[in-house]
């Protein structure tokens, strides 16, 4: 190093040390203590540590800092993100199963396949809609990262075993495949979710397969429109991971143009009174994840559109697709008004993840006792 780089990089390194030294202070310029506080026993200090812990710069600076280094030298972010070409992110739930026992997949399979039973004993016909993970859709993006081979092998897997079982699931990947190709994208750049515009597609391959196989429902009856917002700056659930802001905001992935879209009854205030009144019964009902439950996407208004038919949307944000479906086998609302079609949204990746829920697993364990003594009676009834 030479004595001029020697001293720039003193007086730069004396710089920063001044500048977080004076905004070091800044906490303590608006800290009032709370009331009643004693400096006696210590109250007092300590509240004044929490406050100037929860307000003190540099921490904020280190965290933007050290993520803006490895993003912009090394295309890293945090544990849960993998980062891709042009700014793409991916969740690596897609990319890596999220545990080693090889057993997983095949136990999802198998519940996906009770739940089934059960609605079908109860007389409630079932669609399984299995959403392709972004990291297949856009696997361009993906640049060297490549999906272990058990992720390879669940979109496949998941819709032989639907058919094998006998369970109603449209094959829909190409249609997101075709949009790709077109250069849409039906993903969104920096979130796990799909765009409006995937969601749309993907809302209407799903409504022409199920208005065809359960053509006996009445499908086309009530009319929707979809309006169509300016776009907006949308950072994604996976901008997270690189957390570069407020500091380092442009040494990170530029946010996505989101274009919001709302679908609403044509006679909203007509098919509120009749519904008030029980003339118009909702009798088929959406379950499923943060894709059918967050309104950033519209996926159920897109669905309400196309299939003509209103729905009851009971999905869950956090919980993965399982948990909601028992959440709402287990809900009076499921016993008292049993609906005429279920419909799952089903998200690839969740094969893959164990299902840590002891209220749902405990539902499993009620559920097979129950099919299993269901079919013991209907044996002994027909020797």
């Amino acid at each position: 190093m030479t004595k001029t780089s020697a001293r720039i990089t003193a007086v730069l390194f004396i710089a920063l040390v001044l500048v977080l030294g004076v905004l070091s202070l800044r906490p303590l310029l608006g800290y009032q203590a709370e009331t009643g506080l004693s400096p006696v026993n210590g109250e007092l200090a300590r509240n004044l540590e929490s406050h100037y812990d929860d307000q003190f710069p540099a921490k904020d600076i280190g965290t933007n800092l050290w993520a803006a280094i490895n993003y912009t030298l090394f295309d890293e972010g945090r544990q849960g993100v993998v980062v891709g070409q042009d700014e793409w992110l991916f969740t690596d739930e897609e990319i890596y199963p999220t545990s080693r026992d090889a057993e997983v997949v095949d136990r999802n399979l198998g519940r996906v396949q009770r739940v089934a039973d059960y609605l079908l004993a109860e007389g409630v016909p079932l669609v399984v809609l299995v959403v392709p993970a972004k990291a297949r859709i856009h696997s361009d993006k993906l640049g060297s990262t490549l999906p272990e081979p058990v992720m390879m092998s669940l979109y496949d897997r998941f819709q032989q075993s639907l058919a094998t079982a006998g369970i109603p699931a449209p094959e829909l990947k190409p249609l997101l495949e075709q949009a790709t190709s077109r250069g849409e994208s039906v993903f969104l750049r920096t979130d796990t979710h799909w765009s409006p515009n995937g969601a749309n597609l993907y809302a209407k391959g799903a409504a022409e397969f199920i208005r065809d196989r359960f053509n006996g429902l009445s499908w086309g009856e009530q009319s929707f429109v979809t309006s169509i917002g300016q776009p907006v700056k949308h950072r994604g659930d996976l901008l997270n991971y690189i957390p570069v802001e407020p500091a380092f905001t442009d040494f990170g992935p530029a946010p996505d143009q989101l274009e919001p879209r709302t679908t609403r009854a044509q006679n909203d205030g007509q098919a509120n009174a009749s519904a008030l009144f029980g003339d118009d019964a909702t009798n088929t009902v959406l379950v499923g994840t943060s894709y059918s439950a967050n309104e950033q996407w519209d996926f159920p208004g897109a669905l309400r559109k196309h299939l003509g038919q209103d729905l009851i949307n009971v999905a869950e944000e956090g919980d993965g697709p399982i948990v909601p479906m028992i959440d709402y086998l287990n809900s009076s609302d499921f016993r008292d008004q049993p609906p005429q079609l279920v419909i799952w949204e089903f998200p690839e990746r969740y094969l893959a993840q164990p299902l840590e829920s002891e209220q749902a697993q405990a539902w499993f364990r009620r559920a097979d006792n129950t099919l299993t003594a269901q079919a013991d009676s209907r044996s002994e009834t027909n020797p």
